[in-house]
């Protein structure tokens, strides 16, 4: 179920991360939602590091590239967490990063979206904890127009039972009004080929 448009965005955005900055992060992976200071307790990692999410997407009735019933507002995010003895010193390197992933992804178009990135952004995500932890938090984000036509969806297996009718009459009783006997017979076929 992962060829859907919205994983593909994701994949995507990873590979070109990789690509074009593999010097400046030691991990670049999905993660399912919002990276904070809480989620750092529960996630392990190696800073410099990049957390590719995506946060949810809207309907687009009519998109800034194109209309129609498969169109949608992604917004997607980066999270850059970098690591330093001195509180400026991750900063910048957080800064750093954050900088070079606004300039990669303005004006990015890949094949699944209907348009370019649009409203990227950049913001300090740094509070008390995450400073406590020796770490700063970036996060780079921008809206996306992402084709998302609906997933063909496997269906359930269910048994096949074939219901045969048979209905039979007498010559004398179609000329009678008010037949007083009908006979209605019905086979049923299991699965495993056993009649009932």
């Amino acid at each position: 179920m992962n060829d859907t448009n919205s994983a593909r965005l994701l994949d995507a955005i990873k590979d070109r991360i990789t690509q074009h900055t593999a010097a400046l992060f030691k991990q670049v992976e999905d993660y399912g939602g919002q990276f904070s200071a809480e989620e750092m307790d529960f996630k392990s990692f190696t800073a410099p590091a990049a957390f590719v999410s995506c946060l949810g997407w809207q309907k687009v009735d009519r998109g800034n590239y194109l209309g129609g019933k498969h169109i949608w507002r992604g917004r997607m995010a980066i999270f850059i967490a970098t690591k330093d003895v001195k509180r400026d010193s991750r900063m910048r390197e957080a800064m750093l990063r954050a900088d070079v992933l606004t300039s990669l992804f303005s004006d990015w178009k890949p094949d699944m979206c209907a348009g370019k990135t649009e409203n990227i952004g950049a913001e300090n995500l740094y509070s008390r904890s995450i400073d406590k932890k020796g770490l700063a938090l970036w996060m780079v984000d921008w809206w996306q127009e992402i084709e998302m036509k609906p997933p063909v969806l496997p269906r359930p297996d269910l048994e096949t039972i074939a219901v045969h009718s048979t209905a039979s009459t007498n010559a004398d009783s179609a000329l009678d009004p008010a037949p007083k006997e009908i006979t209605v017979t019905h086979e049923l076929e299991m699965k495993d080929g056993q009649d009932n």
